[in-house]
């Protein structure tokens, strides 16, 4: 039987969703809620539509997460100026306070993910990764 990559990538994607939903709870957070924070953070005035593009999700979940991080203090969300059919989103005090530390929790899952691999195997398991990722249309 050949390797069945996608169910240990699957199996891999919970764990990793499991120990990010535990790190991220002190902070109110979910780890769904987690890529958008961070794309929040990095790239501030994100419309909801380019949000949508860069964390890969549908908009639906985009309007769903970014009402939630707003109700939470995470994030505000402004009406384009040049577009009025637009919202822009705006990381708050409080995301820029827990950013770091957010930063640090996911820092240190993967450390843990990747615990007994040498720096040569975890650069190769991230280029596969990266390399499956792009060339994968389901």
């Amino acid at each position: 039987m050949a390797n069945c990559v996608g169910r240990v990538l699957t199996r891999l994607a919970r764990k990793c969703q499991i120990a990010v939903g535990n790190a991220l709870h002190q902070y109110n957070l979910t780890a769904a809620e987690e890529p958008f924070l961070m794309a929040i953070l990095n790239h501030e005035g994100f419309s909801q539509e380019e949000l949508t593009v860069y964390v890969g999700v549908d908009k639906a979940a985009t309007a769903r997460t970014v009402r939630s991080l707003e109700e939470k203090g995470y994030l505000t969300r402004v009406q384009d100026p040049k577009d009025k059919r637009q919202n822009r989103v705006y990381p708050t005090d409080k995301a820029r306070e827990v950013g770091p530390l957010v930063k640090g929790e996911l820092a240190r899952i993967n450390l843990a993910l990747t615990q007994g691999l040498s720096p040569e195997e975890d650069d190769r398991i991230y280029a596969l990764l990266v390399r499956i990722d792009e060339h994968f249309k389901p």
